[in-house]
């Protein structure tokens, strides 16, 4: 068999995968793969997050991968919850949006100090009993880490731009202005 035809196992493991890509996350054999890889090249591949060297035992450890998923998962939960509060009309689903982004953006590229803070919360046991961490200070705190004030203001920008186009978008659909 040449280098250029994969073999048949190959072929259906992509395949399979392509269809629902979030089974990787659960399969061992694949993160066992991904681990050796990284090993091959000295360091991580740099497909995803950048978390350097602790990435690799992040991947490595499915319980710790786990909590990382229900982390970011929680997280999300509580930024939607938090501009929800805020009333924030029309502009809450874009700004739950774009705050969303910018998590899983600090997620992917972590500063040592956020790293550090995430680390930190992802080796605490007391938040991981539920589907959700249900510690809201820790999760406003983690938030606070996070999304700096550039952040909100980008998140607000987006938001702002949002409605004006659905002001806009109304106005000329009800013939309001001429």
């Amino acid at each position: 068999m040449s280098q250029e035809e994969p073999n048949y196992s190959q072929s259906v493991f992509n395949q399979e995968n392509a269809v629902n890509p979030m089974g990787l996350l659960f399969d061992e054999e694949w993160l066992r793969k991904g681990v050796e890889a990284e090993d091959k090249v000295g360091g991580n591949i740099g497909a995803g997050l950048d978390w350097g060297s602790a990435f690799g035992s992040l991947m490595g450890n499915l319980e710790l991968w786990g909590r990382f998923t229900t982390l970011r998962i929680s997280l999300n939960r509580e930024v939607r919850l938090l501009l929800n509060n805020w009333n924030l009309g029309t502009a809450t689903k874009i700004a739950v949006i774009a705050a969303r982004e910018r998590i899983l953006e600090k997620f992917r590229l972590p500063t040592p100090e956020v790293r550090e803070y995430i680390l930190a919360t992802l080796e605490d046991d007391e938040f991981y009993g539920e589907e959700f961490i249900s510690n809201r200070e820790i999760l406003r705190e983690l938030l606070g880490v996070l999304l700096k004030q550039e952040d909100w203001e980008t998140i607000a920008a987006v938001a702002a731009d949002s409605l004006k186009k659905e002001i806009i978008h109304q106005a000329v659909g009800e013939k309001i202005s001429a």
